[in-house]
């Protein structure tokens, strides 16, 4: 038996199959945990998940900033339940399915944080867990959250690979671009070909930027049915600052597509999907120095990443919230050799007790 039962928490969520889009035996377990302990609990819209809000403890507590704690409740898919083991204090899986500790460590350690403030004394503002749906969809879920039942000034994102005490307050602009050239025959060049020099010019023009990357993940030529070539581009497009600062850049990648071919009299069609939006918290704002104090507190070393892919945060930084990406303690996502220690799953959910004692303080 662990300090806060959050190993028993864990195995519980993860014996639950939540992949993306399937949330709902997941999201009833979750709202029946949250009412057991006496914790009111809202449905946002669309089923993008629920928020629990756990009261101040008195009325000078009522004055503290509204603090958040968020998880979400999906995993990536697996072909076959996972079958759970406990080695040298780490759970893995002992068959070819995906654990799906993210983020269903920060889910346990969610909970059992909430089940012991409502068992002792500790004083405390306000505080609201707000459970996603569909992250792995695109952020879906963060997306669509109907943040008028939210009350919270600041948050903490539970979902980062590594360590308990990596903390991630700077994030990525991430765009897809997608696009499509198509050549009559007989033509003076493929579709292929076509596409192939757009690209050349596109690599060239942007060598020499610092802190952009446009990067082809799909390249693939087909002939229709009128006898026409047609190839299919898809891309990415990330950089380290903000939304408006990367549209010129697209737009010279679009046009440099739409310029090769008008010259080759190819038609071109294009398509912008936006992933998730770039955000930047100083290490002096106060979420942040909360959070390090708290860990100071408790002894855990504090570590800055910068994360390869978003999170709910993106989305929640970008609609007005500050959220600060915490580290859950797992390791090797969103593959079948995922795990997490013991130590880690009691490690984290201290951290969320420590981070709201010292905001109470």
């Amino acid at each position: 038996m662990t300090q806060f039962n959050v190993q028993d928490l864990f195995l519980e969520l993860v014996a639950i199959p939540s992949p993306s889009g399937q949330e709902q035996e997941i999201m009833t377990y979750v709202q029946t945990f949250f009412k057991e302990i006496g914790i009111a609990v809202k449905l946002s819209k669309q089923q993008s998940g629920i928020v629990a809000t756990l009261p101040a403890t008195n009325e000078a507590m009522e004055q503290l900033p509204v603090i958040a704690f968020s998880a979400h409740l999906d995993t990536m898919f697996s072909s076959e339940p996972p079958e759970i083991i406990i080695t040298n204090g780490y759970i893995e899986t002992a068959n070819k399915a995906n654990l799906g500790a993210d983020d269903k460590a920060g889910v346990a350690a969610i909970l059992a944080a909430a089940r012991w403030l409502t068992k002792n004394d500790q004083p405390h503002g306000q505080i609201e867990f707000l459970l996603t749906t569909k992250e792995e969809e695109g952020l879906t879920g963060a997306k669509l959250f109907d943040l008028d039942i939210v009350e919270a000034s600041f948050g903490y994102c539970i979902d980062a690979p590594g360590a308990v005490g990596g903390m991630i307050h700077t994030s990525k602009t991430h765009l897809q671009l997608d696009f499509w050239m198509e050549v009559g025959v007989p033509h003076e060049k493929s579709a292929i070909q076509v596409a192939r020099e757009a690209m050349k010019k596109i690599r060239t023009t942007f060598s020499h930027d610092v802190g952009i990357a446009w990067q082809v993940y799909h390249f693939g030529g087909e002939i229709l049915e009128n006898g026409n070539e047609k190839v299919t581009i898809l891309s990415e497009f990330v950089a380290d600052f903000p939304l408006q600062e990367c549209l010129p850049y697209v737009e010279q990648i679009k046009q440099i597509f739409i310029e090769t071919g008008v010259t080759y009299k190819a038609d071109v069609q294009d398509v912008t999907h936006m992933s998730y939006h770039h955000f930047s918290l100083p290490e002096t704002a106060y979420l942040c120095k909360l959070a390090i104090k708290a860990m100071q507190t408790l002894g855990i070393p504090e570590k800055a990443l910068q994360l390869e892919g978003g999170t709910d945060a993106n989305v929640f930084n970008d609609r007005g919230i500050p959220f600060l990406v915490l580290s859950t303690g797992f390791q090797n996502p969103h593959t079948t050799s995922e795990r997490i220690a013991v130590t880690e799953l009691e490690k984290l959910t201290s951290l969320i007790l420590e981070i709201v004692k010292t905001a109470a303080k």
